[in-house]
């Protein structure tokens, strides 16, 4: 770990770099402070350390199938990320100057406000499409529901309800099919049985194990779970 004391420091920040830690430290700050607040910065970092694909920059585009989300720079509030959309299928992230976008904490902070913009669209985007795939292999689930799971992209329960999380409006249309494609497939079979497995690859027209490949090796555009 490399540890760099700054006269301009306000905070401690941590982040990676060439294969270690770096953490900024203020100038009056003790080693001892510096090792308890890598101590508290460390679930962060190892969060960061598991997706160190993810980066963010200002002017950045996210184009998601039925959202665009840019990423902005703002001076009117420098300590504040917020969200914005004025028009359907756009919306801003807004980042304060104060921000350094090679911060871990900044990489978890804007992927925190990516998620709120993908909640708020989830409703109108997934499940028409989800509708027209049960509408398309003559399935009849009770119900459709969001939901708020980053890990579990879909449920179905023994009601029939089938839930999706908002997690899916960062895939491609090809796996927010097969993700809803499995669930229809355990409105019968509610297990992981052959029989299970049979129903999907036909709902998917026999891609099921190509887009179960797809799926495992996704690149999320965001820290998935912090």
């Amino acid at each position: 770990m490399l540890v760099t004391f700054k006269p301009n420091a306000r905070r401690f920040i941590a982040r990676w770099g060439m294969g270690r830690v770096s953490l900024t430290a203020p100038a009056l700050a003790s080693d001892k402070d510096a090792l308890e607040a890598l101590d508290r910065l460390s679930p962060r970092l190892l969060a960061v350390r598991k997706t160190g694909d993810v980066c963010f920059h200002d002017g950045q585009t996210i184009r998601l199938d039925g959202l665009e989300i840019t990423i902005v720079r703002q001076q009117m509030r420098p300590d504040s990320i917020f969200t914005g959309q004025k028009e359907e299928g756009r919306a801003v992230v807004s980042v304060g100057s104060a921000f350094d976008f090679e911060d871990g904490e900044t990489l978890l902070h804007v992927s925190n406000a990516l998620k709120v913009i993908a909640r708020k669209n989830a409703p109108s985007i997934l499940l028409p499409r989800a509708r027209e795939l049960a509408a398309m292999h003559g399935c009849h689930p009770s119900g459709w529901q969001i939901s708020s799971g980053c890990r579990i992209l879909g449920q179905c329960d023994a009601n029939g309800i089938i839930k999706l999380s908002y997690m899916n409006m960062f895939l491609p249309q090809e796996l927010r099919d097969y993700v809803i494609c499995h669930e229809l497939a355990h409105l019968s079979e509610l297990n992981h049985s052959a029989r299970f497995h049979k129903v999907c690859d036909t709902y998917l027209g026999g891609r099921e194990k190509e887009l179960v490949a797809k799926l495992k090796s996704f690149r999320w555009p965001l820290v998935r779970k912090n």
